[in-house]
């Protein structure tokens, strides 16, 4: 459709649907204003005069300046993350450098996922992170805003599309930045853990004019954090599960290489036959009993691995069906990034006479962050999409396969390979030699912000506000891995690197030697690692432009209940990525890079809306009942699509201390231009359970593709509550507020690759995949696979590869309770204490997959925990079982997720402050409750288990120094001091398995491995 065809459309439309909108004007119960200046709070588009009591129309919490320094955290994720109505499915910082985002962090309001939640700077919209969650779903980094940049934090709990747009499908995070200062400030601080290895140091400067007609405010910002490794922790150095990408290497050998190796040994028939029959060993569930007829299985110098140097004959091999060598990957891997941020940002804001207005505003924030793990882990050396590692035989005429061709180049040869066969396929190493792997992500994000208001036109009650911002996010990474393609070269004697007469000689005609224990260091190897050494560069950018008017009237005219406010508003914005990945990373030769496309893809986005505030009831009886109104009209150039949405709510007051809220609305949350318009397949590793043969893969090779054809999902939200402040004597200072809340989403956007796999099972269930002459199941072989989607396999019937595709197939519906208690009393004339609580209680959270799928509940559950859609939810469900997690008549987990986070149906916060004479002590805690998790007892039966519940308690004492003690010197007025500790008893996060694929011992999403924190900071105005 053409673009300014649509533009007309949404302006006549917009004029149309006038007199229609959502009032949303609520102050959170934190907020202590009597009266508040005409301004307009997240909700909302109609500035307003009214009192923190009457604001309170939806549920919006305001975390103030005050209480974000109480709260000690230096950083906005951490901040937003800890807040009770934030759940499952955020973006974190611990934990996460195998992510797509190892980098980037996002809240996740209600656990419905980054993606459904909106984030404004200054009520705007900003650019999006450059790379999605999962490498797909759009949100906005938090590393990118300073804290000391932040004035307050409005939340909004409740859907708004209709007040901004696509994507406030859970609620809206209003960042503020600070404005209207006047003075300097300085502030300078420094943490660390008690355990001495994660210090913070943060330098913060702020300072501004503010007169009459002119106020203007400059900060700049500084902040050092350094690493934390997994093995530094008692609870994390060794993980639930090991990799059997390991040193030595899990090699994937035919019977026919094995027993002529075990012959070259000099082993007779008889130790043949028992070294390929039975396997020896304590660890029966790894080392499985060999097939007697087996044709292919794994084979390691594990046995006498303290003594493998590299050069062990094949009659010391350990064979097995399962790879049976392990890595414990938590010896060195990081779990906490070395992260530094540099930034500065501005306000301003000119009276040119007494109705034009002139303002603006700047943020730049530089974030370097560097993530370590383990040495490099393979993979199944063969690479779908990419380039596949092969270790090639013994000589230079190997056995073959039938097809007599080798997989290694003609005359590759290693002389220390025990095995005349070329390796690859399912073998998986521990690439210990190379060092471990770090990922460097150097982020530039900026933001400014033009516009004008004119506070009155003509004289009349109506005011013009317009603004035009443009906002980017640029990120640089530079990865130290290795490249698939110079490791092959290295394991190939016959290569150049090895000819002493070639440009490339290494000084050494020995190749790589991969056949040894890491322990075991191998001089030659570490010699000659750096050749096959690259460091990926990749560049990923995001921009947006962003325009955006309001035209408002708070008194356009009167009816007999009082004064009818209307505001009409207009905005246009162009959003726009790219994605150019290193060549290497583009062809598939990087091993811990997943196979990298370009992707070049923008959208312009129009929307017009209006929204209506209509008193019912007021002017002239004690009750007093509002109702808004709002709807908005969006349309999107790329796709073609649009949406229209409404909202209604009502604002009850029937007496002066106590506020009724309701609200009704429907949303849309905007396929990402990720999940739309990716170039290619997006590779990953993710659990995938072989229903062909039971093995629980935590490591399986998936990829998956964009589609243009996705539709906008849809949702609809539900919210009523109350806010009582009573102001009788007894009760003055206390403030409840309750609301129950309800959220429905359809046509939600999904990609289940255990799912894929489960309806190609159903489809052949006992056809052997390795009798199909191509290896792969997909949509021409059955009608259960929708195209696009598929299953490949190995020679011996393991998963190579799953493909799937986004589809507009599920449903999600959530409903649940917010609680919020505060009361604050003098206990002399200079003295107060305050006491507080707020819990999110999440009633029930279920998903279905797709049309005719199940509902199941996911509350109390891993976040990525899958379920059996061929279970008969009309039939009872049987008591789990050691055996129904891998499927069944029973709604247990076909897979049970990492265990890295959970749905948690509890989430709360608590605290007491006392306040007297400049001093302040605040003493908190946060709860978080437990989730459903798997494990293996000891006959490796499946079991499940809730993980611990836990509180975590905060301390905080501020001390404003008073020049005119006689103990203080008069320098230091106005200077304050804080000292405080995170974690106070310095509590372990509880353990987790995800039936072990949980990589850190804990959810690692949910929680850090930092353990207690002290930290102290001083604080000077001039």
């Amino acid at each position: 459709m053409n673009r300014w065809y649509k533009e007309t459309r949404a302006i006549y439309s917009c004029i149309a649907i006038i007199g229609l909108a959502l009032g949303s004007t609520a102050y959170g119960q934190d907020d202590q204003l009597e009266e508040l200046e005409a301004v307009t709070v997240t909700g909302s588009l109609i500035p307003q005069t009214v009192t923190a009591l009457e604001a309170g129309a939806l549920p919006v919490t305001i975390i103030g300046r005050e209480e974000i320094e109480a709260r000690g955290f230096n950083n906005a994720a951490e901040l937003l993350q800890n807040m009770t109505v934030a759940n499952g499915g955020a973006v974190p910082i611990a934990n996460n450098a195998t992510g797509f985002t190892a980098a980037a962090s996002s809240v996740s309001l209600r656990g419905l996922g980054s993606d459904a939640t909106l984030v404004l700077i200054n009520g705007r919209r900003v650019a999006p992170y450059p790379i999605g969650t999962g490498g797909t779903t759009a949100f906005v980094d938090l590393n990118s805003i300073p804290v000391s940049a932040i004035e307050r934090i409005e939340v909004l709990k409740d859907g708004a599309s209709a007040t901004y747009g696509a994507d406030a499908v859970a609620g809206v995070v209003n960042i503020h930045l600070r404005s209207d200062f006047d003075g300097a400030e300085l502030t300078v601080g420094y943490g660390n853990t008690t355990t001495y290895d994660s210090s913070e140091t943060i330098m913060n400067f702020i300072t501004g004019i503010s007169t009459e007609d002119t106020r203007i405010s400059f900060g700049i910002s500084y902040y050092n954090r350094k690493s934390i490794f997994a093995g530094d922790r008692k609870f994390s150095e060794i993980p639930p599960f090991l990799s059997t990408n390991s040193s030595p290497w899990n090699l994937a050998v035919t019977r026919a290489a094995a027993v002529e190796a075990l012959e070259n040994a000099g082993a007779t028939q008889a130790q043949i036959d028992a070294a390929l029959a039975d396997v020896e060993g304590e660890d029966a569930f790894f080392a499985a009993t060999v097939e007697e007829n087996a044709d292919w299985f794994w084979g390691t110098g594990l046995g006498p691995i303290l003594g493998n140097n590299g050069e062990l004959p094949a009659t010391s091999y350990l064979f097995a069906a399962g790879r049976p060598a392990r890595f414990n990957f938590n010896e060195t891997a990081g779990a906490y990034p070395d992260r530094q941020q540099k930034g500065a940002f501005a306000s301003w804001e000119r009276d040119v006479g007494e109705n034009l207005v002139l303002y603006g505003d700047f943020l730049y924030q530089n974030t370097f962050t560097q993530n370590e793990l383990a040495p490099s882990a393979t993979g199944n050396f063969a690479n779908p999409g990419g380039v596949s590692i092969i270790v090639p035989a013994r000589t230079a005429t190997p056995i073959v396969g039938t097809s007599g061709e080798r997989l290694a180049v003609a005359g590759a040869y290693n002389p220390f390979n025990p095995f005349n066969e070329d390796l690859s396929g399912g073998t998986r190493a521990r690439l210990a030699e190379f060092g471990n792997r770090i990922y460097r992500e150097d982020t530039d994000a900026g933001m400014a912000t033009f516009g004008f208001k004119l506070k009155s036109i003509a004289g009349s009650n109506w005011s013009f506000d317009n603004s035009f911002t443009y906002s980017y996010i640029d990120t640089t990474s530079r990865d130290s891995l290795v490249s698939i393609s110079a490791l092959n070269r290295l394991l190939n004697a016959d290569d150049s690197f090895f000819d002493p007469g070639s440009g490339d000689y290494l000084g050494t005609s020995q190749p790589l030697n991969p056949f040894g224990f890491y322990q075991n260091v191998i001089d030659n190897n570490v010699a000659i690692a750096d050749a096959a050494k690259v460091q990926l560069k990749n560049k990923n950018e995001s921009e947006m432009l962003f325009y955006k008017a309001i035209l408002s009237n708070p008194n356009v005219f009167e009816i007999p209940t009082g004064e009818v406010a209307i505001a009409v508003g207009y905005e246009w914005r162009e959003e726009s990525v790219n994605q150019s990945p290193d060549e290497a990373g583009k062809s598939g030769d990087v091993i811990g890079s997943s196979t990298a496309n370009v992707t070049v893809a923008s959208d312009i986005v129009q929307s017009v809306y209006t929204e209506v505030q209509v008193p019912i009831l007021g002017k002239d009886t004690d009750v007093k009942m509002d109702l808004n109104l709002a709807l908005r009209y969006e349309t999107f150039d790329f796709s073609d699509e649009e949406a229209l949405v409404p909202k209604v709510g009502v604002r009850i007051l029937p007496v002066d201390d106590l506020v009724i809220r309701a609200s009704w609305g429907e949303g849309f949350r905007e396929p990402s231009l990720y999940e739309r318009f990716a170039g290619g397949l997006t590779y990953s590793l993710t659990p995938v359970i072989n229903q062909w043969n039971g093995v629980n893969e935590p490591e399986q090779d998936i990829a998956y593709a964009s589609n243009p054809q996705l539709a906008p999902e849809e949702t609809e939200s539900f919210n009523v509550g109350f806010v009582w402040s009573p102001s009788d004597d007894k009760l003055n200072g206390l403030t409840l507020a309750v609301d129950l809340w309800r959220i429905e989403r359809s046509g939600t956007v999904t990609l289940d690759l255990q799912d894929v796999v489960n309806r190609a099972y159903s489809a052949i269930p006992d056809s052997a995949p390795i009798i199909a002459d191509d290896g792969v199941i997909d949509s021409s072989d059955t009608n259960l696979l929708l195209p696009g989607e598929s299953v490949t396999f190995l020679d011996n019937g393991n998963l190579e590869l799953v493909n799937g595709v986004f589809r507009n197939l599920g449903k999600t519906k959530i409903s649940g309770i917010d609680i919020a208690v505060s009361y604050i009393t003098k206990l002399t004339e200079e003295s107060t204490i305050e006491v507080g609580a707020a819990f999110t209680y999440i009633d029930s959270y279920k998903i279905q997959q797709f049309p005719g799928a199940p509902f199941f509940e996911y509350i109390g559950e891993d976040t990525g925990i899958l379920f059996n859609n061929d279970f008969d939810e009309s039939q009872p469900a049987t008591e789990t079982d050691g055996d129904s997690i891998f499927g069944g008549d029973n709604p247990i987990a076909l897979s049970p997720g990492s265990a890295d986070g959970g749905y948690m149906q509890w989430k709360g916060q608590a605290y007491v402050q006392y306040a007297s004479n400049g001093l302040n002590v605040r003493f908190s805690g946060r709860y978080r409750d437990g989730f459903r998790d798997f494990d293996y007892d000891p006959d490796f039966n499946v079991i499940e288990y809730e993980t611990n519940d836990t509180w975590v308690f905060d301390l905080q004492v501020n001390y404003d120094l008073d020049g005119e003690n006689p103990w203080i010197p008069g320098w230091l007025d106005n200077t304050s001091v804080t000292v405080g500790a995170r974690n106070l008893f310095d509590k372990d996060p509880p353990k987790s398995s995800g039936l072990w694929q949980n990589a850190s011992g804990y959810p690692g999403f949910d929680y850090s491995g930092e353990g207690r924190f002290l930290y102290a900071s001083v604080t000077t105005k001039f």
